[in-house]
């Protein structure tokens, strides 16, 4: 990386892949990663300024009678106040470690708000596309097996949709995301130079992926 700021790196991957117990691990190892960082519990003025900055968009939508529906619009805000909180931070750190960031957000926007060639959204999503290809660096696609993820699912405490049902709708929320999660890094792959490795944790420690994953971004952050 020769930008002069820190490596962003983002982790991608269906519910129950590990995303956050390897965030935790690696920065835990390295103090130079800054981890913690993602769509959630951003700073209310960063949220508002995009919320501003979005309002052109929602007129837009308005006027051609395609109105923006309303968690569509928060994660739209969300996203870009992510982008200005990264800015700030990449002149602080060496490495960034996002935990349901860009891809995370446009790949949900596909999976709840799935729209079909609507100019006003579409030409959104070219410039926040645009935007974090300028920003990211490395995404790192983290899964396991549906049988594995359905189980991680219902057995941990924190709360998801789909934690209450029947394997297949959770096997089926896994894929679509999968899907979406291909669709939005070949986006961005084709407007600026994202690396894409992938890491297994069906059988693997969370050790030995943390090891893994800080000698690819330890590459990355030495220029190679």
């Amino acid at each position: 990386m020769s930008r002069g700021r820190a490596v962003i790196v983002e982790l991608v991957g269906p519910a129950g892949a590990g995303k956050t117990s390897l965030a935790h691990d690696v920065s835990a190892r390295d103090a130079t990663v800054r981890s913690g960082l993602s769509l959630w519990g951003l700073p209310r003025r960063h949220l508002a300024a995009s919320a501003l900055a979005l309002a052109p968009t929602v007129a837009a939508a308005a006027l051609r009678g395609t109105r923006l529906r309303t968690g569509e619009l928060a994660q739209m805000i969300r996203l870009d106040a992510l982008r200005r909180v990264v800015r700030q931070e990449a002149t602080r750190h060496r490495i960034i470690l996002l935990d349901e960031g860009p891809v995370f957000a446009l790949s949900w926007l596909d999976v709840f708000f799935r729209r079909n060639g609507e100019p006003v959204p579409a030409a959104w999503r070219r410039r926040a596309v645009a935007d974090w290809a300028l920003l990211l660096d490395v995404v790192v696609f983290i899964d396991a097996s549906d049988v594995t993820l359905a189980e991680r699912i219902r057995t941990r405490d924190k709360p998801h949709m789909v934690k209450d049902r029947p394997d297949a709708e959770i096997f089926g929320f896994a894929e679509g995301f999968r899907n979406a999660f291909d669709r939005v890094i070949a986006e961005i792959t084709r407007v600026g130079h994202l690396v894409v490795n992938a890491l297994s944790t069906e059988r693997t420690a969370v050790r030995d992926n943390a090891n893994r994953l800080l000698a690819t971004l330890q590459q990355k952050r030495n220029g190679h």
